[in-house]
């Protein structure tokens, strides 16, 4: 009996070292780009880009599941920096920000965005949200709106979908087993299923070359990262449940972008419902195209924005 407490203690000590390795590496690789913000005693990481003194209305753009910053930087932070202000932040408990307990709760997240917003001086912004980060930026909006220059949603989760999340999430969920998940499984079969989920998110569109190298995806396999991860998708639906009935309460600009391709976020539960509910907002929808469409359809991303800070929607802009 000895030998074998011996022998699983061993197993033990040599899976949380591959971990740990996996920890280092991944940061190694992908280092912090900007600063991390105290905001309520939480370090929140900030990406500041631009020019600060664009007569244009500055831009805060919020990541969806599974990804950090670097996403939303890649694909639309770079291009919006050219002539205006751009704050990136991970959100919490992702990437490098902290995370307080009630970290997965929407309003939570958009309170500490807010509070990056207000620490960094930023006036009347553009909230831009994709996937999941789309529902914090709802419920941004909700809390906010009058401190707002417009709202953009992309492939955004805005209602209560059926059926339930991956089984690793759940999983990740629960005490004891979710931790030896975290450490002992996830490192290596993270990395095995990455790609196959970036098809998947991207399908029918490619992903760019070296996406998951390129963006840092590596980071959400540290075992805190992907514990934030899991317990925000695990308790997205009882909090979108919490504020879906509540956006007609929004007389802001807000852009709504969908891919009617998407397999992720379904456009017909999620973005054209919401349409419905928000008097004056724009819906657009890009056929052939999936949820990654911040990636694929940047240039039409970037006239929607355009069209927000301009003060040109008008209706269903389809």
């Amino acid at each position: 009996m000895r030998v074998i407490f011996y022998g699983v203690l061993l197993i033990l000590f040599a899976l949380t070292g591959l971990a740990g390795c996996a920890t280092w590496n991944a940061e190694k690789a992908t280092p912090m780009l900007g600063v991390r913000i105290d905001v309520d005693g939480q370090k929140i990481h900030v990406v500041d880009l631009g020019p600060r003194d664009s007569q244009k209305p500055p831009i805060v753009l919020i990541h969806g599941a599974s990804v950090n910053l670097r996403d939303m930087k890649m694909a639309l932070g770079d291009a919006l920096s050219a002539d205006r202000r751009v704050i990136l932040i991970d959100r919490p408990g992702r990437g490098y920000s902290d995370r307080p307990s009630d970290g997965w709760r929407l309003d939570s997240q958009a309170e500490l965005i807010h509070g990056v917003v207000e620490t960094l001086g930023v006036e009347k912004p553009i909230i831009v949200g994709q996937s999941l980060g789309g529902a914090v930026a709802l419920s941004y909006a909700l809390q906010y709106q009058d401190e707002m220059s417009g709202l953009v949603l992309l492939a955004a989760v805005s209602h209560e979908w059926p059926g339930g999340v991956a089984w690793y999430n759940s999983t990740s969920n629960i005490p004891g087993v979710g931790f030896l998940l975290r450490r002992f499984v996830i490192p290596t079969y993270g990395q095995l299923a990455a790609d196959s989920g970036i098809e998947e998110s991207f399908a029918p569109d490619i992903a760019p070359e070296n996406y998951a190298k390129n963006i840092g995806l590596a980071l959400l396999f540290r075992p805190k990262d992907f514990k934030s991860n899991a317990a925000d998708i695990f308790h997205l639906k009882d909090e979108i449940i919490r504020q879906q009935d509540r956006y007609g309460e929004l007389t802001l600009p807000v852009a709504i972008v969908t891919g009617l391709s998407d397999t992720t976020v379904s456009p017909d539960i999620h973005s054209k419902t919401l349409a419905g509910q928000i008097d004056g907002a724009s819906l657009t929808l890009l056929p052939d195209t999936g949820h990654a469409l911040h990636h694929s359809e940047t240039e039409i991303i970037l006239g929607v924005i355009e069209r927000v800070t301009d003060g040109q929607l008008s209706g269903d802009d389809i």
